[in-house]
């Protein structure tokens, strides 16, 4: 029986997973600014599906709460950076 190894913290396909949580939580947690991003960058509709998944998960991140939170630290951040575009 071969003993049980860990992945490596610097192989390429650890990286690549911490990634993709990162990208997805943040498209949980801020699904506002996901649905605005892909919104502004739709003029052709090459993105309806996208966006139609992103309004799904602002659906669901407003129906158990995390929304509330998410606005308030955007809210933040452009206090803190002063942009009035966002």
């Amino acid at each position: 029986m071969k003993p049980f190894r860990p992945a490596s913290a610097t192989s390429p396909r650890t990286w690549a997973r911490i990634i993709y949580v990162v990208l997805a939580l943040g498209a949980f947690c801020f699904p506002g600014g996901l649905v605005d991003w892909l919104d502004e960058r739709n003029a052709d509709g090459w993105l309806s599906a996208p966006l139609a998944l992103a309004h799904g998960l602002d659906a669901v991140s407003s129906a158990i709460g995390v929304k509330g939170v998410g606005e308030s630290l955007r809210k933040r951040f452009i206090a803190a950076v002063g942009d009035t575009d966002s």
